[in-house]
C-alpha cells in the first residue's frame, strides 16, 4: 500500500466515526420588558424605562392637583411625583395590597406611576409583536399602546411611557 493510499484510507476512517457537527440553529432574538396589571389586564413597559419597582411609599398630600396625582414622595433624596395610572385612564383599579409603584424615567422627567401589581421582567420573541386592533384592549387605553406581544396563548399589550409623557392632559396636572 502506498503511504497516499494509507493516508485516504485514514481520512476515510475518521470520516465514518466522526460526530456531526450541531445543527444550525437560528437564535431567536427576544424583547424585554417589566409585566404589570392595570385594571385586571395584563401590560409591559420596555425595560429602559423603568428605573424602579417601589411599593406604596409615604406621600405628601399636594393640594390643587388632579385626582390621579396621589402625591410627591421623597425616594432617595429625590422629590417624585406619583400618580395613579388607572384614575388618569378611567380605568377601575383593584384595592389590593400588592400595588406598586414603577419609577420612569424620560429625560428630566421623573414619576411614580401606581399600578394594581408588577409581575417582574417578561421576555418576548421579538417576531411575536403586533399592532394592535380595535376591540383588543380598552378605547382609553389605545393611544397608550404601541403595540402587543403574545406569548403562551396571552397578549401583553406594550405601553409606552413616551405616549403617556407626550400627552398634554397628563401633563396638565393643576385643577
Amino acid at each position: 500500500m502506498t503511504p497516499f493510499a494509507l493516508l485516504q484510507q485514514i481520512a476515510q476512517r475518521c470520516k465514518s466515526h466522526a460526530a456531526n457537527l450541531p445543527s444550525r440553529v437560528e437564535a431567536v432574538q427576544y424583547w424585554r420588558g417589566v409585566g404589570f396589571v392595570l385594571a385586571g389586564q395584563r401590560y409591559v413597559v420596555p425595560m429602559s424605562d423603568v428605573s424602579e419597582i417601589l411599593t406604596s411609599p409615604k406621600l405628601t398630600a399636594v393640594p390643587g392637583v388632579k385626582h390621579w396625582v396621589q402625591g410627591i414622595a421623597n425616594v432617595r433624596g429625590r422629590l417624585v411625583p406619583i400618580m395613579d395610572l388607572a384614575a388618569f385612564l378611567a380605568e377601575r383599579s383593584s384595592m389590593q395590597r400588592s400595588k406598586r409603584v414603577l419609577i420612569i424615567e424620560k429625560g428630566d422627567l421623573i414619576n411614580g406611576l401606581v399600578v394594581d401589581a408588577v409581575l417582574g421582567m417578561q421576555h418576548f420573541p421579538q417576531e411575536s409583536f403586533r399592532e394592535i386592533q380595535s376591540g383588543e384592549i380598552s378605547e382609553r387605553i389605545t393611544p397608550y399602546v404601541s403595540g402587543l406581544y403574545r406569548r403562551d396563548g396571552e397578549n401583553w399589550p406594550v405601553f409606552s411611557i413616551e405616549a403617556l409623557v407626550n400627552n398634554q392632559h397628563y401633563m396638565d396636572i393643576a385643577v
